[in-house]
């Protein structure tokens, strides 16, 4: 905010008593953002581009010529996600994201254990995305005639992003609105030539719900909800942006807009054009590069492939920006050591934080990457896990919305979106349990113990009311 103290040294903040920490909403930081670099956190965050090259293609193999109701439906839930974070917009936003207004209604408790929550959200997502970073880059780098072990990329793209969130925020931010706007360009242009290789006649059947089966909208569905985890990033940088009441929510919204927008025409399109393809393609790891080779459009395979390394990179950098803010915020809150809530001295940003818990996890992900797992596999187990958490704080908003309406919106309205937006993260979350109970249940146990873990710091540490 405009009349935010500068950034103090760590040595300052050491000095402070543990109730200040525990209440302070990020005013530490920089609060040097306009509504241009948190459109960039939620878009970035969010991965266009990653949809169409990873997400729509898996979702497919569930969900068929569904992937389109799929991908509607999801975009409907997220809606009334985005619109019931929205009536929250007179709360401080702050670094503990969108937790910050679960302590409207359930009280700091509840508050810290959905931030606890973003921390396994995040986290699960940037090691999601640096999974395919890895792959990708190899894949960019063959056409030069090297070879990246994919093991190497993930590490070079971790320790890139920790570098970048680590300087100046307005620096991340620029860089993934750049990587984000080239990488959409060039999926546009390969959903171009699709529709102008398919002629009107054909793409039209794809839209065609006749026939399609509730099991295969369900087996989309949550890819395609996670297609859209990360818009809520912008309220990270609430602590850091010069008009937190008006820029966040209007970030939130155009963010949810586009990618709703974009995606539903990639569900519709991209699905055709993978129909041209044989099984053994469809199933590859890189199945877009492949429609692209197969239009004949010289070098277009390569373009697809430099579109999904830029997006992957704007991607984890989105996300570990967000966590290193959530990191920030438990450390006031006593969750985690005080130490970690210094801010950088120069740059304003939360380094000891990111540093803490960046450095960790991306040497935690190369070993799994190294130990021989596929990009997929580490996308899907991370994903889901990713999807478990952020249903869990979305349905702990509505919750809270429900139980104290925020000021400013009248209490029927906040009944009719936040009950909507409450049932809808219901139901999409037991389809996902249903769909995964017995194929996943390392995942499942590894999320539930953490979950426990959080809880049980929460109790001993943040006082009941």
């Amino acid at each position: 905010m405009g009349s935010d103290p500068p950034a103090r040294s760590g040595s300052d903040l050491s000095t402070r008593s543990g109730s200040d920490l525990s209440t302070r909403s990020g005013s530490d930081l920089h609060g040097s953002l306009g509504p241009v670099g948190v459109t960039a956190q939620a878009v970035a965050t969010i991965g266009l581009t990653l949809t169409a090259v990873i997400n729509i293609p898996e979702a497919m193999r569930g969900a068929g010529r569904a992937t389109w109701i799929s991908y509607l439906i999801a975009l409907a839930a997220i809606l009334l996600v985005s619109e019931t974070l929205v009536l929250f917009r007179r709360f401080p936003a702050g670094p503990s994201g969108i937790a910050g207004y679960v302590r409207a209604g359930l009280g700091p408790r509840a508050a810290a254990l959905a931030t606890w929550t973003l921390l396994l959200g995040y986290g699960a997502s940037l090691l999601a995305c640096l999974a395919f970073f890895g792959f990708y880059l190899d894949r960019v780098l063959l056409h030069a005639g090297l070879h990246c072990p994919q093991v190497v990329g993930f590490l070079l793209g971790g320790l890139a992003c920790w570098e970048l969130a680590r300087r100046d925020v307005k620096l991340s931010t620029r860089t993934m609105l750049v990587t984000e706007m080239v990488s959409v360009l060039i999926v546009l242009g390969l959903t171009a030539l699709v529709l102008l290789h398919g002629g009107p006649a054909q793409d039209l059947r794809a839209i065609d719900p006749a026939g399609d089966t509730l099991s295969q909208v369900r087996g989309g569905l949550m890819v395609a909800v996670l297609s859209f985890i990360g818009f809520e990033s912008a309220a990270n940088l609430g602590g850091e942006t010069l008009d937190p009441e008006t820029v966040v929510p209007r970030a939130m919204r155009l963010a949810v807009a586009c990618a709703g927008g974009l995606f539903l025409i990639w569900a519709v399109a991209l699905p055709e054009g993978l129909g041209w393809l044989t099984a053994s393609q469809r199933l590859s790891l890189d199945p877009i590069s492949a429609l692209a080779d197969r239009l004949g459009q010289p070098g277009a395979g390569l373009w697809i492939k430099v579109g999904a390394f830029l997006c992957l990179f704007g991607s984890s950098l989105g996300s570990l920006t967000a966590l290193a803010r959530v990191t920030y915020a438990l450390a006031g809150q006593r969750l985690l050591p005080r130490r970690l809530g210094r801010v950088h001295p120069r740059f304003g940003t939360p380094s000891a934080a990111l540093s803490a818990v960046a450095l960790p996890l991306i040497g935690g992900g190369a070993v799994a990457v190294g130990q021989g797992r596929s990009a997929t596999q580490l996308y899907d187990l991370f994903g889901g896990f990713a999807v478990l958490a952020f249903l869990l704080v979305y349905g702990l908003v509505a919750f809270s919305s429900l139980r104290s309406p925020p000021p400013g919106f009248t209490r029927e309205r906040c009944w009719l979106v936040g009950g909507a937006c409450l049932l809808a993260v219901v139901a999409i979350g037991l389809g996902y349990l249903s769909g995964v109970i017995g194929q996943q249940n390392t995942m499942l146990f590894t999320f539930a113990g953490l979950l426990l873990l959080g809880g049980l710091r929460v109790r001993l540490v943040v006082p009941a009311g």
